[in-house]
C-alpha cells in the first residue's frame, strides 16, 4: 500500500469515516496517477467528530470496503500539545510502526513542531528503511516571522525558536527522504542544498478539461464594460491567517471611493460570524455574500468562472491551491504581495498586486481597477494560460514519475546493501 501519514483529520460519525471533498479529490488524483502500482492508498491520521465544530469543507464518506482507500483514524486532533505527548504519542507511534512496516511507500511531511503528527510517520519510515516521500508546502520560517511581527518580545522570541526548530527538522528530513516535494521556489531555495532529491511542485486538483473554455472567458470579458459591479470572490477557509477581514475592509474602502464592487465568500470556518458582523458594520452587507462551503468539483470551477477576479489578502505567507483554481476559472489574482504571490506574479503575470497590509492604499488601487476594468482582460487570459500548465494532469504525472524513480532507486540501493 501507499501510506499517507498526515495531520489532516479523518472525520468520524459513528462507524462512518469521512474526508473533506477537497482532500478526497487529492487522494483520487494520487490513486489514478499510480494506476495501482503500490496497491491501496491508505491514510492514517488523527480523528475528529463530524459534528464537533464548523467544518470548512463538505464531507464525503469513505467505505471500509473501498478497493481504493483505507482510512485509519486515531486520537482526537483537538487535543493540546501536552495531551499529545503524555497521552497519545506512544499509541500513535505504535500504529504508525505497524502500518509503515506494511507499506511500499510512506508519504509524510512536517506539520507542527509542538505536535509532530505527520513527522512521526516520516521518522518511522526512516527507521524501518521504507521508501519515503516528504512534502512541504509553505515557508513556515517566513510565515512565523510575519505572524509575530507585531507581537510582544516574548512571542517574537518563541516564534523565532519555533522557526529554528522547524527548519532544522526539515533539513534533517529532506536529507533522508527519497523524494522531497517542495512547493514553490522559496522552499527550494531554503532546503534544496540539504536535500537528497528535491523537486519543486505545485499542488493542483483540476483537470485540463475543467479549465474555462476560451469562448466562455471572452464572453465574460466582453461584459466587463457593461454597467454592472465588478465581481470578486474568495474561496477557502475562514480562519484568521487568511485575512478575509482585510479583504472586507478593502472592498468597503473601494465602495466608499465610488467603486461598484461585489464580493462573494465561498467557504466556512471559525471566523465566519465575525466576518459577517464586520461586513454589516462596514455598511457593505448588501455587496457581500457568504455562500458557505461547497464541494470541490468541476461545478465549483464553473461557478468561479462567473467572477472577474480572486481577492486574497493573507496576514502571512501562504500557498493556497485556490490561486490555481482561480486560474482554471480564468480569474486574475488580486492579492497582497506576499512571497508566493510575488512568485506567481513573476512567473505567470496574471496578478494585480495590492500593497501588503495597507488597507487604504489597497482600497484605492481596487477602486482604480474597477474604473479601468480593461486591465483585467489580459490578466484573465494569462490566468487561463497558466491554468493549462498547472493542471493536475501535468503535476500528478510528474509526481508519479518522480516517486517511481525514487522508490526504484531506494529498492536498488537496499538490494545492493544486502549483497555486500
Amino acid at each position: 500500500m501507499y501510506l499517507v501519514a498526515i495531520h489532516v483529520p479523518i472525520y468520524v460519525d459513528g462507524s462512518r469515516k469521512l474526508l473533506t471533498t477537497e482532500w478526497y479529490r487529492a487522494l483520487e488524483l494520487l490513486r489514478d496517477s499510480f494506476a495501482g502500482r503500490y496497491g491501496q492508498i491508505a491514510v492514517v491520521a488523527p480523528s475528529q467528530p463530524a459534528d464537533s465544530m464548523v467544518i470548512e469543507h463538505p464531507l464525503i464518506a469513505v467505505a471500509d470496503s473501498s478497493d481504493d482507500f483505507r482510512l485509519f483514524p486515531d486520537f482526537d486532533l483537538r487535543c493540546r500539545a501536552r495531551e499529545y505527548w503524555m497521552q497519545h504519542r506512544a499509541g500513535w507511534q505504535a500504529k504508525l510502526n505497524g502500518l509503515v512496516a506494511e507499506a511500499k511507500v510512506v508519504h509524510t511531511g512536517l506539520d507542527d513542531v509542538y505536535r509532530p503528527i505527520a513527522f512521526e510517520g516520516f521518522r518511522a519510515a526512516v527507521r524501518l528503511g521504507k521508501p519515503s516521500v516528504f512534502f512541504q508546502d509553505t515557508d513556515i520560517v517566513v510565515q512565523q516571522k510575519q505572524l509575530k511581527a507585531n507581537a510582544g518580545a516574548r512571542a517574537r522570541l518563541m516564534g523565532a525558536a519555533y522557526s529554528w526548530a522547524f527548519e532544522r527538522l526539515c533539513r534533517w528530513s529532506v536529507a533522508r527522504a527519497d523524494l522531497s516535494l517542495l512547493k514553490g521556489s522559496a522552499l527550494m531555495a531554503r532546503y534544496q542544498a540539504y536535500a537528497k532529491n528535491a523537486k519543486e511542485f505545485h499542488d493542483t486538483a483540476y483537470f485540463a478539461a475543467d479549465i474555462v473554455q476560451e469562448e466562455d472567458l471572452e464572453r465574460r470579458l466582453a461584459g466587463l464594460s457593461s454597467a454592472r459591479p465588478l465581481r470578486l470572490v474568495y474561496c477557502g477557509r475562514l480562519t484568521p491567517r487568511k485575512g478575509v477581514d482585510k479583504s472586507l475592509l478593502i472592498v468597503a474602502g473601494a465602495i466608499a471611493a465610488g467603486a461598484a464592487v461585489e464580493f462573494d465568500i465561498i467557504g466556512d470556518g471559525s471566523e465566519r460570524a465575525r466576518l459577517e458582523a464586520l461586513a454589516t458594520s462596514c455598511g457593505i452587507g448588501a455587496s457581500v455574500r457568504f455562500l458557505g462551503s461547497l464541494p470541490y468539483d468541476a461545478q465549483l470551477l464553473k461557478r468561479l468562472s462567473a467572477y472577474d477576479g480572486l481577492l486574497f489578502t493573507p496576514t502571512a505567507e501562504d500557498t493556497p491551491r485556490m490561486i490555481f483554481d482561480g486560474y482554471a476559472a480564468g480569474l486574475p489574482l488580486i492579492a497582497f504581495g506576499i512571497g508566493y504571490v510575488l512568485e506567481r506574479h513573476s512567473q505567470e503575470r496574471a496578478t494585480y498586486l495590492l500593497p501588503r497590509d495597507q488597507i487604504e492604499e489597497s482600497a484605492l488601487r481596487l477602486a482604480d481597477l474597477e474604473r479601468n476594468r480593461g486591465n483585467l482582460a489580459e490578466l484573465a487570459r494569462l490566468a487561463r494560460t497558466a491554468a493549462g500548465y498547472h493542471s493536475s494532469d501535468y503535476w500528478y504525472r510528474r509526481r508519479a514519475e518522480w516517486t517511481i524513480e525514487a522508490v526504484d532507486r531506494h529498492d536498488r540501493e537496499a538490494t545492493q546493501k544486502m549483497r555486500r
